[in-house]
């Protein structure tokens, strides 16, 4: 049964499998949860439960959440979450994967060539005007990253680089995560994985979105970008 899950600093992240959580298992922390008619609970650590309000919420066709009053007044509660392979959609940020590419180096080596590949992701994070602190980015943030394929091999991560180093609320903000190597054509790779540890973006969820490889840009390079 999809719920949506509040976590700290107002975001909220759509845990579809919630239904495969063993019977009786205790949550790590308190967690609030909205139920099949829009109702907002608490659910405690402890295994207790209680509704934070008489509150409802909805979601507008145009991808907007709205929280509708027991008075009979409603207001914009920011988006409406969403998770799909390349986007995660929490109630104030918007991760888009934008585009993936494979750069290629070719070296001559006397009479041999040797092929270098890089594989970049370009990504587009929005912050929501209805939030209420900026979000801090930094190129030490790669050590969160983790790049993976759908045989299971893992790419090195080796910068990532934010434009401007701080989201503001009500604003935008393109990140560039490059990976050592790329996905070997005789190994019947379908898809690339970027994963995100918690903490990162201010979201205490992991993060995952995925491209399909047949989907991917190829270019010819000179060089690679060196990391600062």
């Amino acid at each position: 049964m999809p719920v949506t899950l509040q976590a700290p600093f107002g975001f909220a992240i759509v845990m579809i499998f919630i239904g495969l959580w063993p019977p009786g298992t205790a949550l790590a922390a308190d967690q609030t949860v909205i139920t099949d008619d829009g109702r907002e609970v608490l659910l405690r650590s402890d295994g207790t439960w209680e509704f934070r309000s008489d509150d409802r919420f909805a979601n507008t066709h145009d991808g907007r959440r709205v929280r509708l009053k027991a008075d009979g007044r409603w207001e914009y509660a920011g988006n409406a979450p969403r998770i799909a392979a390349e986007q995660v959609r929490t109630t104030v940020l918007d991760i888009r994967l934008q585009k993936a590419v494979i750069e290629t180096q070719e070296i001559k080596v006397q009479k041999n060539k040797r092929v270098r590949s890089q594989t970049v992701f370009y990504l587009e994070l929005a912050l929501s005007s209805r939030a209420t602190d900026g979000i801090s980015l930094g190129k030490d943030d790669a050590s969160r990253v983790r790049v993976t394929d759908s045989e299971g091999r893992e790419y090195a991560v080796l910068s990532l680089r934010p434009d401007p180093l701080v989201l503001e609320p009500g604003s935008k903000t393109s990140v560039i995560i490059r990976a050592d190597g790329s996905p070997q054509w005789w190994k019947s790779v379908n898809s690339m994985y970027i994963e995100f540890t918690p903490g990162i973006f201010g979201i205490e969820e992991k993060i995952k979105l995925s491209r399909a490889v047949d989907d991917f840009e190829h270019r010819k390079v000179d060089g690679f970008d060196k990391p600062d």
